[in-house]
């Protein structure tokens, strides 16, 4: 076998093997199905929602630290029922920082750092932030988590003995 026929046939094998990837991902995103994206270190997501990114270390902590606690205290946040938007709110800490604040629990502090990137001052980008948590945060804290046991199951199902 020549070497012009092998290089054929693996293009035909590696054009084919393109198509059926291509094709199945066309037809993941019409039924909707989610594609995985790669997330930057200091995304902060809950819920299948994009709450916020963590782009400085600040406070001694790595992006990846500041991320994961945050991370931790929406998780505390999300626990309790019934979350309104109002209980989401901003309170100035000083012209550097401003932070927001989950009934009465630290969400996330505002560093002036971040608000540079983002071409605001800490409070205004604390008030975008908490104007997107007003909308995202009590839509994910009504939705039950499907990964969660309920600690009331029910009634056991009958084993066959008498009562």
């Amino acid at each position: 076998m020549s070497g012009i026929q092998i290089t054929l046939r693996t293009r035909r094998r590696f054009l084919r093997s393109a198509s059926l990837t291509a094709c199945g991902l066309a037809l993941a995103g019409m039924l909707g199905l989610a594609v995985p994206a790669f997330a930057a270190e200091g995304d902060v997501a809950v819920g299948g929602e994009h709450i916020l990114t963590v782009r400085f270390p600040a406070g001694g902590l790595s992006v990846k630290q500041r991320a994961d606690a945050i991370t931790e205290r929406l998780v505390t946040i999300l626990s309790a029922p019934n979350l309104k938007p109002s209980d989401i709110v901003v309170v100035p800490m000083d012209r550097q920082a401003a932070k927001i604040m989950v009934n009465n629990k630290l969400l996330v502090t505002v560093d002036a750092q971040t608000a540079r990137f983002n071409q605001m001052t800490p409070l205004q980008l604390a008030q975008s932030w908490a104007a997107h948590l007003r909308r995202v945060l009590p839509r994910i804290n009504a939705e039950p988590n499907p990964n969660m046991q309920h600690s009331n199951p029910g009634p056991a199902p009958n084993s066959g003995s008498s009562q």
